[in-house]
């Protein structure tokens, strides 16, 4: 999400650093109101000491023995990206814009060090848990080899909290307005949940009923409308996803925006 984000704020960017209107659409792997959701419409994420399995809300591991969780920083700073989800090359626009993600680059994070360390309390597989990474002869430890030609790129990094600033808020309310039903993009395993998401941009605006939600007001871009999703109870009248009406396990979403376009 982090690469991601990095990638919108490098094209929607304007020049005087503020951003162009946005809208992120996709099947994010992640329930409304979970940590990546509030991330992607609140902007910050306090994430440090986090069980991993929290992240998307989808699942209970809470019973699971071993839990992994998440450590500062999320990613190295090889990836030059910083915790704001920004390009150092945005940053400083001096730095070279080329970064190169061959394939020996990527298998540094294959075998680095943390990568051929057993977690604890792994339970041991055969043929599945067993393997231990072996690094290939002559293979740097590091995730950046001695000698490199490009130095690691240096700038600070939070503790535990990575944001953005692209002011992004969901088309969808997640309920059915008529009678407050959780809205079903998709039915997993039988269990009707929502994981496909359109995020615009939109301008903050006070938040009066004093909860930690921030409230939201069109922009640039205006909601016009979007096409009503259904209810789990719905769906299982229809057999679920995919059925004989709809053949794909999600469904559709569709909304549509105004943007007013002034001269200049």
């Amino acid at each position: 999400m982090a690469i991601l984000l990095a990638e919108v704020d490098k094209v929607a960017r304007l020049s005087d650093g503020s951003h162009c209107p946005i809208i992120l659409c996709g099947d994010l792997n992640s329930v409304p109101d979970s940590p990546l959701y509030n991330f992607i419409r609140d902007g910050e994420l306090q994430y440090h000491g986090m069980p991993a399995w929290k992240v998307s809300g989808q699942e209970d591991f809470s019973h699971q023995l071993y839990q992994r969780k998440l450590q500062a920083p999320l990613w190295p700073s090889s990836l030059g990206i910083t915790d704001c989800c920004q390009y150092v090359t945005s940053c400083h626009p001096k730095r070279s814009e080329r970064r190169k993600y061959s394939r020996d680059f990527l298998l540094r994070f294959h075998f680095c060090n943390i990568a051929c360390q057993r977690p604890a309390g792994l339970v041991l597989m055969e043929g599945v848990t067993d393997a231990k990474p072996e690094r290939p002869a002559g293979w740097a430890e590091s995730l950046l080899e001695e000698g490199t030609s490009e130095p690691e790129p240096v700038f600070p990094r939070t503790i535990g909290t990575i944001q953005h600033c692209l002011h992004l808020t969901s088309a969808y309310t997640h309920f059915l307005p008529q009678h407050g039903l959780p809205e079903v993009t998709t039915m997993p395993l039988g269990l009707g949940t929502t994981v496909d998401y359109i995020f615009f941009s939109a301008d903050s605006c006070e938040n009066g009923n004093g909860t930690d939600h921030r409230l939201y007001q069109d922009g640039t871009l205006k909601l016009l409308g979007r096409l009503s999703l259904l209810s789990e109870e719905i769906l299982w009248a229809a057999n679920g996803l995919p059925n004989p009406f709809c053949s794909s396990d999600h469904l559709c979403l569709l909304a549509s925006f105004g943007m007013e376009v002034t001269a200049p």
